[in-house]
C-alpha cells in the first residue's frame, strides 16, 4: 500500500483543492519532492506552503500514523527533517527528536482508484489490461514511450556487453564472438551457446579458420556433440580433429545434455546452427570488422548468407537423415540475428569508442528491419499499435519484460495516463 501511496503523492493524484492538515491548517503542495529509493525519508526536497510560509524538507508515508514509532524514525537523525506526514489513518500524533510536532495529512485514495490499479495489475502479463483502453490515449504519447523504451532496451544491452568488455580487457572481437554466438540460440539456446562460446577461446579458433573442419570440429566438440560413436564418416573426421585440439588447447566442453530440442522446429535445432555459425566465422574471416564496415542493410545480410558443408544438405542433427535441402538462414532469422547480436554491438562499441557513425548505424538498421513476428508484437499490434519495424518491437519486447510481467503497470507511462485521466 505505501507503493500506491508512494505514487499517489508523486503524481498528485488526489483532491488538492482545500488541503488542510489533520489539526486543520491549510496548507499548499508547492513540490511533492523527488522519491528516494534508499533509506531515509520516502521524498526530499519536497516545499510546503503553510499559510504564508514555505518549509523546505523531507515528506514521509505511511499506513498509520503509529508506524512513525514502528520504525523508530522518533529515534532518527535523518528524519529531523521531515515537514510533513502523510498517512491513511491518523491514530497518534508524532513529534521530532527534539519534541517539536511534525504536521501530517490524512491521504483519500478512492477505492475506484485502487480497483483501477488492481484491475491494470491483476491482467498482466497474458494480455495487459491496458490493451482495451489505447484508443483514449494520444498516439504520439504512446509512440514518445515506445521511443524511450526502445533506447532503453538498447541501453540495457550495452551494460552486458561493457560488462563483458571489462571481463575480457577490451577485446571487441571476443565480446562480439560471445555475443553473436548467443544469438543463434533462438532463446531457447541463447544460455547454451553462450558457455560454448565462452568454454572456446577466439584465439583458438583464429588459429585454425584455414581448414572448415578444424573450425567445425571445435565448434561440434566443445558443444559436446561429438561424444557418440556415429560411423557417418563426416561425423568420425570431426571427432578424430577434435580429439587432437582438445588435448592441444586442454579445452573442457559442456555437456550435450545442455542443448534443449523441445518443440523446435528442425531449422533451430542446435547442430544445425552450429554449423552455420562455424561456417560464418570460416568464411567471413574478419567478421567484426565487415560488420562496423557494412554501409547496409543488403550488405549486412548478405554477410550471414552462408553455405553449410553437404553433410548437412540430408541431416538437421547428426544422429538423423533429412530429406535432400539445401539449408539457409532465412531472412527473419538472419534479422534476428542482427537485432540480437549486431545492433546492440555497433551500439555499445560506437558509444565506447566515440564512433556517433556506428551508433547511427545500429539505430538505422533497427528502423529498417521489420517487426519481429511473435506473439507479445501481434498482441499489440492486433489492438490499434502501429508497429512499423524492429525499433518498434523491441520497445513492446522491453514492456513486456521491464513492466508487464512484473506488473509495473503505475510505472508504465500508458498505465499512468490511464490512471491519472479522471484527475
Amino acid at each position: 500500500m505505501e507503493q500506491l501511496m508512494q505514487y499517489v503523492w508523486k503524481f498528485g493524484l488526489f483532491d488538492k483543492s482545500e488541503l488542510h492538515t489533520t489539526d486543520g491548517v491549510p496548507f499548499e503542495i508547492i513540490d511533492p519532492g523527488i522519491i528516494n529509493t534508499n533509506s531515509g525519508p520516502d521524498f526530499f526536497n519536497a516545499k510546503i506552503k503553510y499559510k504564508d510560509t514555505i518549509w523546505a524538507g523531507n515528506v514521509e508515508l505511511h499506513n498509520n500514523s503509529s508506524d512513525w514509532y514502528n520504525h523508530n524514525h522518533h529515534k532518527d537523525r535523518a528524519y529531523d527533517s521531515v515537514i510533513l506526514n502523510v498517512v491513511l489513518n491518523k491514530d497518534t500524533e508524532i513529534f521530532r527528536i527534539d519534541g517539536d510536532k511534525i504536521n501530517q495529512f490524512k491521504l483519500s485514495i478512492p477505492d475506484s482508484f485502487i480497483k483501477d490499479v488492481e484491475f491494470l495489475c491483476a491482467r498482466a502479463p497474458d494480455y495487459p489490461a491496458c490493451l482495451c483502453s489505447l484508443g483514449k490515449i494520444d498516439k504520439m504519447y504512446i509512440e514518445d514511450w515506445f521511443c524511450a523504451l526502445s533506447n532503453q532496451r538498447l541501453i540495457n544491452k550495452s551494460k552486458r556487453i561493457y560488462e563483458l568488455v571489462d571481463i575480457y580487457k577490451g577485446n571487441w572481437e571476443e565480446v562480439f564472438y560471445i555475443i553473436l554466438s548467443r544469438s543463434f540460440g533462438t532463446g531457447i539456446n541463447s544460455d547454451s551457446f553462450e558457455r560454448m562460446a565462452r568454454s572456446l577461446p577466439f584465439n583458438y579458433i583464429l588459429k585454425h579458420l584455414d581448414s572448415r573442419l578444424q573450425t567445425e570440429a571445435l565448434f561440434f566438440g566443445q558443444a559436446g556433440f561429438l561424444c557418440d560413436n556415429f560411423s557417418d564418416p563426416y561425423y568420425l573426421l570431426l571427432k578424430r580433429e577434435y580429439g587432437l585440439l582438445k588435448t592441444k588447447f586442454k579445452l573442457k566442453n559442456i555437456d550435450k545434455s545442455s542443448w534443449k530440442l523441445f518443440r523446435l522446429r528442425p531449422n533451430s535445432f542446435p547442430q544445425l546452427r552450429i554449423a552455420f555459425l562455424a561456417s560464418l566465422f570460416y568464411t567471413k574471416k574478419r567478421l567484426p570488422s565487415l560488420i562496423i564496415d557494412a554501409r547496409s542493410l543488403t550488405v549486412l545480410r548478405e554477410l550471414f548468407d552462408l553455405k553449410l558443408s553437404s553433410f548437412w544438405d540430408k541431416h538437421y542433427q547428426f544422429e538423423d537423415h533429412s530429406e535432400t535441402k539445401e539449408k539457409s538462414l532465412g531472412t527473419q532469422t538472419i534479422d534476428s540475428i542482427i537485432i540480437n547480436s549486431v545492433v546492440p554491438f555497433l551500439f555499445a562499441y560506437g558509444y565506447r569508442t566515440g564512433n556517433e557513425k556506428c551508433q547511427q548505424k545500429a539505430l538505422y538498421f533497427l528502423e529498417n528491419i521489420p517487426p519481429e513476428n511473435n506473439k507479445f508484437v501481434r498482441m499489440w499490434s492486433s489492438n490499434g499499435m502501429p508497429v512499423k519495424n524492429a525499433f518498434d518491437s523491441q520497445a513492446i519486447i522491453e514492456l513486456q519484460r521491464n513492466y508487464c510481467e512484473t506488473k509495473k503497470c503505475m510505472f508504465c507511462r500508458i498505465g499512468h495516463k490511464l490512471l491519472s485521466q479522471k484527475f
